[in-house]
């Protein structure tokens, strides 16, 4: 029983532990492809170009590729993958989705699914991002737990 007890502290307090590694991303839409499949149905596919930078100064180029179903002006389900190249040229890879929120906000859960070689120990890590949309800009704030060792990653990215 005391085993039990301990492996939910253990996860507790590594989160006490945890810092929020934070990126702020603006995008525009690009190559928007849209379907009608009846009055009240879409589908949607689209492409993000933009820019990022973090919480430690670091910038960098964004890019995603989105696609999306909406019903009666609600979207249904979204499901992105996206891109951060760091000014170093190194990479991580995320795929992210959101479910039943408006289409031009909602929060969505993403997870770190590759990483170029500098980045490999951040695969598996679990973000949440908050985006809003202005005619066919985006912004957004994506936002990750991580142990004091992998926020030294970001620290000197050059």
């Amino acid at each position: 029983m005391k085993h039990f007890l301990f492996i939910p502290f253990l996860f507790f307090l590594s989160s006490c532990f945890a810092k929020d590694y934070i990126i702020e991303f603006q995008a525009k839409v690009k190559n928007l492809k849209e379907f009608n499949i009846s009055k009240t149905k879409k589908f949607r596919n689209y492409d993000l170009e933009g820019t990022f930078t973090d919480n430690y100064g670091n910038i960098g180029m964004f890019n995603a590729i989105i696609i999306s179903d909406v019903e009666k002006g609600k979207l249904i389900r979204l499901d992105a993958t996206s891109e951060n190249i760091y000014s170093n040229n190194q990479k991580v890879f995320f795929r992210g989705i959101r479910e039943k929120s408006d289409v031009d906000a909602g929060i969505a859960y993403n997870t770190i699914i590759g990483t170029t070689k500098k980045f490999t120990s951040l695969i598996g890590t679990q973000c949440t991002t908050s985006v809003r949309y202005l005619n066919d800009a985006v912004f957004g704030i994506n936002k990750c737990k991580l142990s004091e060792k992998l926020n030294k990653l970001f620290n000197n990215i050059n």
